[in-house]
C-alpha cells in the first residue's frame, strides 16, 4: 500500500509538473503570437500610410505638373515655329518662363522624393545646432524683409541634414506664399523641454488654407490662381514628426504662423536672443 501510495503521489507530481510546463509553454506561445500580431499590425499600418501617401501624390501629380509642362511646351513650340519673327524682348520673356517653370517642376520633384523618403528616427540620438541652422534662413532678393530673433545655444534631437532641409523648406514656402510688403519674422527659443521655432508672415490665405498645406498637395489652386504649387510645409511636417517633434499652422493676429517644436537637448546657458534683420 505504501508503495502504491508513493507511486500515486509521484504520478500526481509528474502530472502537476507537466501541466505547469505545458501552461508555461502555452503562455510563451501566446506571448510570441501576440508580439507577432502586434508586429503585423504595425507593418500593415506602415503599408497603409505608405499607400495613402503614394495615392495622394499620384492623384495630385498630373494636376500639379500639367500647368508648368503646358507652359514649357507652349513657349518652346512658339519659339520653334516663329522664333525668327518674335522680337528679342519677347524671346527672352518666353525663355525666362521656360526656365521658371522648369525650376518649379524640379522643386516639386525634389520635395516629392524627400517627403517619400523620410523615415521615423525619434530615437536616433542625433543632435543639431538649431541656433546656427535657423540663422541661415534666407529668402534672396526682391523678397519680404526678414527679421531673425534667435536665442543662443539652442540644440535639439534632430540630425543636421534634416534640420537644414526644414529651414530650406520654410524659406521655399515663404517665397511662394508671403506678401512682399510685410516683414517676415523667424523666432527660435526654448520653452520647457522643447526648442520652438515660430515663423510669422503676411499672406492672403485663411488659417484653414494654411493648415491644408501640411498635407500632400493640400492646396489645389495652382491652375486656377497661378500661385505656385508647393509641398514645402508637408516636407517640414514629415521631417519634424520623424524626429519626434510637431508642427502647428494657424493665425496669430493679422499674420499667419507656422510653429515647429523639437525635443530640446538641454537648457540654454545663454538665453540672450539675437535680433538681426536679413
Amino acid at each position: 500500500m505504501a508503495i502504491a501510495a508513493a507511486m500515486l503521489v509521484a504520478a500526481v507530481l509528474v502530472l502537476f509538473v507537466a501541466r505547469r510546463f505545458a501552461e508555461q509553454g502555452y503562455a510563451r506561445r501566446e506571448r510570441y503570437r501576440s508580439q507577432l500580431f502586434d508586429a503585423e499590425l504595425d507593418a500593415l499600418a506602415r503599408l497603409r500610410e505608405a499607400s495613402r501617401i503614394r495615392e495622394d501624390l499620384i492623384a495630385s501629380v498630373s494636376h500639379e505638373f500639367r500647368t508648368p509642362l503646358t507652359a514649357i511646351r507652349g513657349s518652346a513650340a512658339t519659339l520653334a515655329a516663329r522664333g525668327d519673327r518674335i522680337p528679342p524682348e519677347s524671346q527672352r520673356a518666353l525663355l525666362s518662363g521656360i526656365v521658371e517653370h522648369a525650376d518649379r517642376l524640379g522643386r516639386l520633384l525634389e520635395d516629392m522624393l524627400l517627403a517619400a523618403s523620410v523615415r521615423p528616427a525619434p530615437d536616433s540620438g542625433a543632435v543639431a545646432d538649431v541656433t546656427a541652422a535657423v540663422s541661415r534662413f534666407r529668402l534672396g532678393q526682391a523678397r519680404p524683409p526678414v527679421v531673425l530673433e534667435v536665442e543662443q545655444k539652442l540644440a535639439a534631437y534632430v540630425d543636421t541634414v534634416s534640420l537644414d532641409q526644414v529651414v530650406r523648406a520654410l524659406a521655399d514656402h515663404v517665397r511662394a506664399d508671403a506678401r512682399r510688403d510685410r516683414t517676415v519674422t523667424l523666432r527660435a527659443c526654448r520653452q520647457a523641454g522643447e526648442v520652438v521655432v515660430d515663423l510669422f508672415y503676411g499672406s492672403t490665405r485663411t488659417e484653414g488654407e494654411l493648415a491644408e498645406l501640411l498635407e500632400p498637395f493640400g492646396a489645389r489652386e495652382a491652375a486656377a490662381t497661378g500661385r505656385p504649387a508647393t509641398l514645402a510645409l508637408y516636407v517640414v511636417r514629415r521631417l519634424v514628426e520623424a524626429h519626434g517633434g510637431r508642427v502647428i499652422a494657424g493665425r496669430d493676429g493679422d499674420q499667419l504662423r507656422v510653429r515647429i517644436a523639437l525635443r530640446a537637448l538641454r537648457p540654454s546657458a545663454d538665453r540672450t536672443p539675437v535680433g538681426m534683420p536679413v
